[in-house]
């Protein structure tokens, strides 16, 4: 069986800063947001739709009883808020310009490809990799996405913590510690002053690809 291949677009990072929505954000001054701003509630529609100039939005599912699962991190040149336009509840500024300049609406589109591919991803990895595989696969994508390479290591510079691993990949927290402390012990990983590095980057990639189907 051939080694399954994972790629830029699978992760759940979506990093997007070629994408021009100047024809949307012209005449519009930009706002900032403190780390923690909720723009609206899973159940609610959005009011306004935004487009990222700097900085990470998650989007997040959560449960009456206050279980949270983050879905994707959107990041630089994505937009978000735009989904209610399609679901009927037009924003009449919004869907004038999209009527009328189709690059916005094929920006739309190739953010959707690109969210609808990971997704796919995402049903694989719950379906049919084991706890090591998925925690491998969001670390793979962090060293690939948020790393300097240095002295022959991938040496991270966006802070995260096991329960931010958690809760993108539906698992506990005593679990993902427990697999990046393996990681550490492998040689796989190492951390200094709370910062990760992957040493060795083939390896995590095939921790993914070892993994199958198991309890967690």
């Amino acid at each position: 069986m051939s080694e399954r291949k994972y790629y830029h677009e699978d992760s759940p990072w979506i990093k997007m800063p070629q994408l021009d929505w100047s024809p949307l954000t012209a005449g519009h001054s930009t706002t900032h947001y403190d780390r923690g701003h909720i723009f609206y509630d899973q159940q609610e529609y959005c009011d306004n739709v935004f487009v990222i100039k700097r900085g990470r939005v998650a989007m997040c599912l959560c449960t009456p009883e206050g279980n949270l699962r983050i879905t994707m991190v959107l990041d630089k040149g994505c937009i978000f808020g735009n989904q209610s336009i399609l679901d009927g509840n037009s924003k009449q500024v919004v869907e004038e310009k999209l009527r009328h300049d189709p690059r916005l609406a094929y920006n739309m589109l190739l953010q959707s490809n690109r969210i609808n591919r990971m997704l796919i991803t995402q049903v694989e990895l719950m379906s049919f990799r084991h706890s090591e595989g998925r925690v491998c696969f969001y670390l793979l994508h962090l060293a690939d996405q948020y790393s300097e390479e240095k002295n022959g290591k991938k040496e991270m510079y966006l802070r995260y913590t096991h329960q931010d691993i958690a809760e993108i990949t539906g698992l506990s927290r005593v679990c993902v510690s427990n697999i990046i402390s393996g990681l550490v012990k492998d040689s796989i990983l190492t951390k200094k002053d709370g910062m990760y590095s992957v040493v060795q980057m083939d390896k995590l990639q095939g921790r993914i690809n070892i993994s199958g189907i198991g309890d967690e």
